[in-house]
Parts: structure tokens; C-alpha cells; sequence
């Protein structure tokens, strides 16, 4: 009994004290300055882009490698999702739509202080990709595109 009760009670502390990564972003690239937000829905994680720097247009998904949704819209599209936390601050079995090039990547994920550092690679390991770092704004920072911000529960999710 008093195993039971020590696993609910570790459990319940690291509940309490594992990280969030929700919130919004700015994610540099080389089209610029980008801000996304990180939400959580049925115990995973995903990620939009919703406005950028320049206030210009995103266009449309024309690399998609399905014809039928080169004609979406990149700003609103869901790109991150299936992240789930594993332990402390780290993420893992994430899948990332590259808007730029119509690749989907595995992503695992690691929050230290104020970024989110995924690692995107072709391979589940992630021996073979990429580190991209996101900041996490602040709410000062984020004041002047609330106006832009979609509703999260109202997005269509990846499948």
C-alpha cells in the first residue's frame, strides 16, 4: 500500500511541475520573423502560424505534395502536431509540415528557459536533421497581434 501511495504522489508532483510549452513563439526563417502558438488538445501539442513581422501574406501551401491543398492557406494551417511530453522539459513523436518544401519531419522537442528547441529530422531518432529555436514571447511582446490570434478549438488537426 505504501508503494501505491509513494508512485501517486511522485506522479502527482511531476504533474504539477512539468513544463507547459503553450503559448506563442517567434520563429525566425528566412522569410523572416514568424508567430505561432503552441497549443495543447487531447493531451498533445500543436502548432499555427498566425502572423508575421512584415504583416504580408503567407500564400498559399503550393509545395504540398497533395494538389488538392496547394491552394490553402499557410497562415492558420495547423504545421506541428502529435507532440507529447515524456519527461520534464522534453517532447517527442511530433510530426512538422515544411510549408517551404512540402516535407513532413519527425520532431522531439526540448524546453529550456524561455525556448523551445525542436529537433526536425527525416529519421524518428533524429540522428539526421535540423535544430530549430523558438522564443516564447512575452505577453508585451505578443500585445500587438492578439487581434490576429485564430481559435485554437476551431482548427482542423492533421491527421
Amino acid at each position: 500500500m505504501r508503494i501505491i501511495l509513494y508512485w501517486f504522489v511522485v506522479n502527482f508532483c511531476y504533474m504539477l511541475w512539468a513544463s507547459d510549452i503553450a503559448g506563442i513563439y517567434a520563429v525566425q526563417s528566412d522569410n523572416g520573423e514568424s508567430y505561432v502558438e503552441v497549443f495543447q488538445k487531447n493531451g498533445k501539442f500543436y502548432a499555427v502560424g498566425f502572423a508575421n513581422k512584415s504583416g504580408k501574406s503567407s500564400g498559399n501551401d503550393v509545395k504540398n505534395p497533395d494538389p488538392k491543398l496547394r491552394e490553402r492557406k499557410i497562415g492558420g494551417s495547423v504545421f506541428l502536431w502529435d507532440l507529447m511530453h515524456a519527461s520534464a522539459n522534453k517532447y517527442h513523436n511530433g510530426r512538422l509540415y515544411n510549408f517551404q518544401n512540402g516535407v513532413t519531419y519527425y520532431v522531439h522537442a526540448e524546453q529550456i528557459d524561455n525556448t523551445l528547441q525542436l529537433r526536425v529530422s527525416k529519421d524518428k531518432k533524429g540522428m539526421f536533421g535540423k535544430t530549430l529555436i523558438w522564443r516564447k514571447m512575452s505577453d508585451k511582446e505578443i500585445a500587438p497581434y492578439q487581434s490576429k490570434r485564430l481559435n485554437t478549438a476551431t482548427l482542423q488537426l492533421p491527421q
